[in-house]
C-alpha cells in the first residue's frame, strides 16, 4: 500500500514546528553580519581554505608548511563548499560558522530548556549568544564553533532519551573530525552504553566502530598527506614550541580557571554554582549528565601538556557553555518548583544572580565595543594584505622570483591563496623556518600594525640591497637586486 501524501495542514505544522529553529540560526548570523561584518578569518580556518585549495587543484595539501596549524578534516571539508566563491570564499566561511554559531544558540536553548525549563534554556542562550569570547570565535569562523553546536546537539539527545545510542555515536563522530575532546566522549558514551545494558559482542563492535570513526580517519588522513598517522599530534606540540605556549602540567589548575572566567564573565562566575546548587537539590540527574561531561572535557585539557599539546583558551568553550545551562538555572529555575516556600526562596535568588548580569551590563557592553574596533583594525590590515598580494607589480614579481619571505608567518596562508602559489611558494624567516626568498613581505611601523604584530615588531627587516616594489599604508613588498635585474630584463 502506497504511504499516503502528508496534508497542507500537516505540511505547515511541520513547517511551523522548525521555524523557530530556522529563525534563531539565520537571525543570529545575519546580526552578526550586521554588526561585525566579518570577512577575514583565523589563521586556522584560512589555512582550511588554502588545503582544500591545494587538493583540488592537484597538489598534496601542505601539512609541514612553515608554522602550520593543525589539520582538521571536517573543516577542510566544509572549506572545500567556499571554493566557488574565489574571492569570496572568506565570505562563505564566516557566513558558514556564523550560521553554526545560531545553531548553537538555539541547541542550548532547547537543551536548557529540557534541563531546567524554558525560561532557563532562553537565558542560558542569550548568555552564550551575547559572550564576547565565544562571539569572537564565531565571528572569526574557528572550527570550534560547529564542534561546540554538535556537542551540545549530542548532549541535547541524550537529555531526551538516556542511552539513545547510535545517534549520539553518529554526532560525536562528526564533531571527533573536527577537535579530539569528542573521541573520549564516544568512548566513554560507549562504556556508559554497554554498562548493564546486557549487549552482545555484536552490537558492542558496532558502537566501537562509530567511536572509532573519527580518530581513525582523522589518522588516515594525517597518513595519506605526511606519511605520519600522528601528523596532527607531533604538529601541535611542535607549534606549541615555536610558538613557546604554554604546555606545563602544573600550569593547568590556573589557567583552565583563568580560561573559563575569560569566556563566562564574572556574573557567570558567581550565578553558575549557584545554579549547580539548585540542580543538585532539584533537578540532580539532568545536572549530572551535563557536569559528567564537563569534567570529560575539562580532564582532556587538563592531560594535553601530557603529550606536548599546549593550553589554549578556545580549549575549555565547550565546557564553560555548558556551564552556562547552570546560570540559566540560577536565574529561571524556581519556574520548576511548587509554590511554597522553596519558589519563594529560589525566585529571591534567581533575581539576586540577575542582577550580577544586570550590574555588570556597562562593562559588558564596553567589552563587545572593544571586540568590534579590533576587528575593524585588524579588517584594516587584512584588507591590505589582500590589496598587496594582489597588486599587478607584486604578481609580476611574484611570477618572476618566487619564493616570497614573510618577516611572520601569520600572513603565510593569506598571501599564498590570494597570490594563487602552489606549495613552497611562500614561506618565513622568522625562527629561521625557511630561507630568505628574494621577495620579502613586510609591515610597515603603523599603530595597527604594532598592536596586531605586538613584540618584536617587525619580527624580521630585509637586507638593506632589497628595494620596495610595492607598498601601501601597512605593508611593503621588497625584491633582491637579482629579483629586480630579472623584471628589468623581462
Amino acid at each position: 500500500m502506497a504511504t499516503p501524501s502528508p496534508t497542507p495542514r500537516a505540511a505547515a505544522a511541520t513547517s511551523a514546528r522548525w521555524l523557530p529553529a530556522v529563525a534563531t540560526i539565520v537571525g543570529v548570523a545575519a546580526l552578526m553580519v550586521l554588526v561585525y561584518d566579518p570577512w577575514y578569518l583565523n589563521y586556522d580556518a584560512r589555512y582550511a581554505i588554502l588545503w582544500a585549495h591545494d587538493l583540488w587543484h592537484g597538489f598534496t595539501p601542505e601539512y609541514t608548511a612553515d608554522y602550520a596549524p593543525t589539520p582538521h578534516p571536517l573543516q577542510m571539508a566544509a572549506a572545500s563548499l567556499t571554493l566557488p566563491f574565489g574571492d569570496d570564499a572568506d565570505r562563505a566561511m564566516a557566513v558558514m560558522v556564523l550560521l553554526c554559531f545560531g545553531a548553537l544558540v538555539w541547541l542550548v536553548f532547547r537543551l536548557g530548556g529540557e534541563l531546567f525549563g524554558a525560561w532557563a534554556g532562553a537565558f542560558a542562550a542569550l548568555v552564550v549568544l551575547t559572550r564576547p569570547a565565544i562571539e569572537r570565535d564565531a565571528v572569526l569562523a574557528y572550527q570550534d564553533i560547529p564542534f561546540e553546536a554538535l556537542i551540545v546537539g549530542a548532549v541535547l539527545l541524550e537529555a531526551r532519551r538516556p542511552k539513545r545510542g547510535a545517534p549520539v555515536l553518529i554526532v560525536l563522530a562528526v564533531a571527533g573530525l573536527l577537535r579530539p575532546e569528542a573521541w573520549v566522549l564516544s568512548f566513554l558514551y560507549v562504556a556508559w552504553l554497554w554498562h548493564g545494558s546486557g549487549a552482545g559482542a555484536a552490537q558492542l563492535a558496532r558502537w566501537l566502530a562509530l567511536a572509532a570513526a573519527a580518530p581513525v580517519i582523522w589518522a588516515a588522513s594525517d597518513w595519506l598527506v605526511t606519511g605520519d598517522p600522528l601528523h596532527s599530534l607531533h604538529g601541535t606540540a611542535q607549534l606549541a614550541e615555536d610558538n613557546d605556549r604554554r604546555r606545563s602540567i602544573t600550569q593547568v589548575p590556573y589557567w583552565g580557571a583563568a580560561y573559563l572566567a575569560f569566556t563566562l564573565r564574572e556574573p557567570l562566575i558567581l550565578g553558575v554554582p549557584v545554579g549547580m546548587a539548585f540542580a543538585w537539590l532539584f533537578r540532580r540527574r539532568q545536572g549530572l549528565l551535563v557536569v559528567v561531561v564537563v569534567a570529560a572535557m575539562l580532564a582532556v585539557f587538563a592531560v594535553g601538556p601530557l603529550f606536548g599539546l599546549p593550553l589554549i583558551g578556545r580549549y575549555v568553550r565547550t565546557p564553560a557553555i555548558l556551564l552556562a545551562l547552570f546560570y540559566g538555572a540560577a536565574v529561571f529555575g524556581w519556574r520548576l518548583l511548587p509554590e511554597g516556600r522553596d519558589r519563594t526562596r529560589w525566585l529571591w535568588i534567581g533575581m539576586a544572580a540577575l542582577a550580577l548580569s544586570v550590574a555588570f551590563l556597562p562593562r559588558h557592553v564596553e567589552l563587545l565595543r572593544g571586540l568590534d574596533r579590533q576587528f575593524a583594525r585588524n579588517s584594516h590590515l587584512y584588507a591590505d594584505l589582500r590589496d598587496a598580494a594582489q597588486a599587478p607589480a607584486v604578481r609580476e614579481a611574484f611570477a618572476a622570483c618566487a619564493p616570497l619571505s614573510t618577516a611572520d608567518h601569520r600572513p603565510i596562508p593569506y598571501v599564498r591563496l590570494w597570490l594563487d602559489g602552489p606549495p613552497g611558494s611562500v614561506g618565513t624567516v622568522r625562527g629561521g623556518a625557511s630561507p630568505l626568498g628574494e621577495l620579502f613581505l613586510q609591515p610597515r611601523r603603523t599603530r595597527y600594525a604594532k598592536a596586531f604584530y605586538k613584540e618584536n615588531f617587525p619580527a624580521a627587516r630585509a637586507p638593506e640591497a632589497y628595494e620596495t616594489v610595492y607598498e601601501n599604508r601597512s605593508y611593503r613588498v621588497l625584491a633582491s637586486p637579482a629579483c629586480l635585474a630579472r623584471l628589468g630584463g623581462a
